[in-house]
């Protein structure tokens, strides 16, 4: 039997992202479904207001996923800067 490790923090957010991807794309399809079938004025604010929210979560989502990368790209950049004046010295 496979011994089961927590997720490091990268794999869980990969896996949160893509758990939000693939809700936001279901939701969305069906959601588009209803937007053609010409809903009366509550139901299409009811529907906006939907692809707000879903819209919204999906680039909360997105945005710690950026922040988390920019941050490691920064970490491994700023080691090498550091290296590369140590050995000009």
């Amino acid at each position: 039997m496979e011994e089961r490790r927590p997720l490091d923090p990268t794999r869980r957010m990969l896996r949160v992202f893509g758990v939000t991807v693939t809700d936001y794309e279901e939701k969305t399809d069906r959601l588009r479904e209803e937007l053609r079938k010409r809903p009366a004025a509550d139901e299409l604010a009811r529907l906006a207001g939907d692809a707000v929210k879903l819209t919204n979560d999906l680039n909360r989502q997105l945005r710690e996923m950026n922040d988390h990368l920019l941050d490691a790209q920064s970490a491994v950049l700023g080691d090498v800067q550091a290296a590369l004046d140590a050995g000009a010295s």
